[in-house]
């Protein structure tokens, strides 16, 4: 729990770095609230000539809404947004529970580190 100014003051330092982090949500326009959200973290790389790499980060659906195909919809768009910004990868980490689940969107195991998953483009 953070308060409404720690919110704004984070978000704005967050907006400050174009570039890095792209916020995306799921709105239920009738009741004017979001209800699923997912961040790309961009990391700027020195190696492969300068590449960018992403993380899948802060990904939330609201017990309201689950079971309604929102947890794809909010994973598979960030997962496409890492290849159009041109990360060479994007992981994440994540309990042994939700596994499967990233797994169908194409992410796996990196040895050695058994709670990151990756997918390389």
């Amino acid at each position: 729990d953070i308060t409404k100014e720690e919110f704004e003051a984070r978000f704005k330092a967050m907006k400050s770095c174009p570039g890095h982090y792209y916020v995306t949500v799921v709105e239920d326009l009738d009741k004017g609230k979001i209800v699923a959200t997912a961040t790309l973290a961009v990391e700027l790389k020195f190696i492969r000539q300068c590449a960018k790499r992403g993380r899948l980060e802060d990904v939330v659906v609201n017990e309201d809404y689950r079971g309604r195909q929102l947890g794809k919809l909010i994973v598979s768009t960030i997962t496409l947004l890492a290849k159009v910004v041109n990360c060479y990868k994007i992981g994440l980490d994540c309990a042994d529970k939700v596994k499967l689940f990233y797994n169908s969107f194409g992410y796996s195991g990196e040895k050695g580190n058994d709670s990151t998953m990756i997918i390389r483009f």
